[in-house]
């Protein structure tokens, strides 16, 4: 072999060597980029879940008074809890893919978060004005105070699902939250809202403001009564055979096959309905196929804001007899509500309040219709608490003592059995019902009273405003807060910073 051959040779012996030299270089930069990346992404989550940004980055920076994210979840969470309890949204979907304003591009999550920082702003600014004035808790909002965190100390103890106080708190207060840091907010919002509270019960209206205000907000204020039956189109997660929807039928074209179906249900009520059909029997004639119904529903727009058929009801071109078809839905599940209008009006009844006692017959969860025996057994008992408290003192104050030591109806018990703004349409029993709206009621009258769930005894507590005045009470003192608070902040600095980005829903 040639000199020059063997140095050919050679030279590409070389260039092989060293391409695959170049190789292993570029897949160990590559392996290690991958393991950095790797380690990067495992400290980025230890640090995300650490709290460390959460708790450092401000979110809202209130005339110099800097709030971290952490804070600003708290009202966050507040806000959306309060929200969902109206059933303002749907709690199943996350509210960043709910619109709150479609016309103007607000998603559910934004109106929340503009919430949370108007609620943080004005809590900041009362607080530090009472603080200015040297107000001090009332003895009533200190006792209400130091009973919330006495209740905070325990509360994880009843739910059987929490390991510590302090693990009860993140689930329920924010993840990152902590309790030195929680009973600040707690403090805060306490001394904002009683030092509010006392202000605005200074402030008196006179009955030209009520009447004002009425002129001004009569849809609002008027009490509207409608009957609706609704037909709901929404996509099942199974089948009967237990197969998943998905590899059944694709859920969009299901659900506008459902949306046709159920649309042509509310047409056949529709039509019925102006052709003078009895509402109550077309609710017994759909009754296999409807959502529910409501007849002689009454209600503010208030409280029924959220449905999609309010603005309708509150129009003033409403006639009695009117019927429309109002949808709403979203990608899973749809609505046709058939809505009849009844009428509406100034609503001038008085609303009542009662404070009650149940001595339950039967077992303790009702399941069972109770014997006469039990009965007898209920009525004996609630005879001996009557007889007792009348022995004693038999003021108010001992029988809210007697309730709450005694009630079987343990929600309205820990607030000494009040029953508040009963009316002929509240959702009660009938015997309990007419005892509290009975105009022979006065002020200070007890009373046993027999319903299913066993025997009351009944203390009367007072004769309300008629609706439409304590609607409109609640109006003004809402436009009086709105006045103070916007008024403790006026020409103040409102920031939002990097820690607004790491609310979550």
């Amino acid at each position: 072999m040639s000199a020059e051959k063997k140095a050919q040779i050679r030279a590409e012996r070389d260039e092989k060597r060293r391409r695959e030299e170049q190789k292993d270089r570029r897949s160990m930069v590559i392996y290690t980029v991958i393991a950095v990346a790797v380690v990067v992404a495992a400290a980025a989550a230890m640090f995300w879940r650490s709290g460390i940004l959460q708790r450092s980055l401000t979110a809202l920076d209130v005339n110099g008074t800097k709030y971290t994210a952490v804070d600003l979840q708290y009202y966050y969470n507040n806000t959306y809890s309060e929200f969902a309890r109206s059933y303002a949204f749907n709690t199943g979907v996350s509210v960043k893919d709910q619109m709150f304003d479609a016309d103007a591009g607000v998603t559910w999550h934004d109106h929340l978060l503009d919430q949370a920082v108007t609620r943080l702003t004005r809590n900041t600014a009362l607080s530090r004005q009472a603080q200015a004035e040297g107000y001090q808790l009332s003895a009533e909002a200190a006792a209400e105070k130091s009973a919330a965190l006495s209740q905070l100390e325990t509360a994880w103890l009843s739910y059987g699902t929490y390991s510590s106080r302090d693990d009860f708190i993140r689930a329920n207060f924010g993840s990152h939250m902590t309790y030195n840091h929680l009973v600040q907010l707690i403090d805060m919002e306490y001394l904002a809202s009683d030092y509010a509270q006392t202000t605005l019960e200074a402030i008196e209206h006179s009955d030209a403001d009520y009447q004002a205000y009425y002129q001004e907000h009569a849809d609002q204020m008027d009490t509207v009564t409608f009957s609706q039956i609704s037909f709901r189109a929404s996509v099942p997660t199974t089948h009967e055979e237990g197969e998943s929807s998905a590899t059944m039928e694709d859920p969009a074209e299901l659900l506008e096959t459902l949306k046709t179906e159920q649309k042509a249900l509310a047409e056949e009520v529709q039509a019925k309905l102006k052709s003078g059909a009895d509402f109550d029997a077309l609710a017994d004639e759909y009754n296999e196929e409807r959502y529910n119904s409501t007849v002689d529903s009454r209600a503010t727009y208030a409280e029924l804001s959220y449905f999609p058929y309010a603005d309708w009801l509150i129009d003033s071109a409403r006639k009695p007899g009117d019927v429309t078809i109002i949808e709403d839905g979203s990608d899973s599940a749809y609505s046709y509500y058939v809505v009849r209008f009844e009428g509406r009006e100034l609503d001038q009844e008085q609303t009542h309040n009662v404070r009650h006692l149940l001595v339950k017959a039967g077992s303790a969860n009702g399941t069972a219709t109770p014997t006469q025996e039990e009965y007898d057994e209920a009525e004996k008992k609630a005879q001996s608490l009557l007889d007792e408290w009348k022995a004693g003192e038999a003021t108010e104050e001992s029988f809210i003592a007697l309730a709450s030591a005694n009630s079987s109806d343990s929600s309205s018990a820990q607030n000494g059995g009040l029953i508040s703004n009963i009316t002929s349409s509240s959702n009660y029993v009938e015997a309990f019902r007419n005892w509290s709206l009975s105009p022979a009621r006065k002020e200070g009258d007890v009373e046993l009273v027999k319903t299913e769930y066993g025997w009351h005894i009944m203390y009367y507590v007072s004769t309300n405003d008629p609706i439409w005045r304590q609607n409109t009470t609640t109006a003004l003192r809402t436009q009086d807060y709105e006045t103070l608070a916007d008024g403790a902040s006026q020409g103040w600095t409102i920031t939002q910073g990097a820690g607004m980005n790491l609310i979550r829903t």
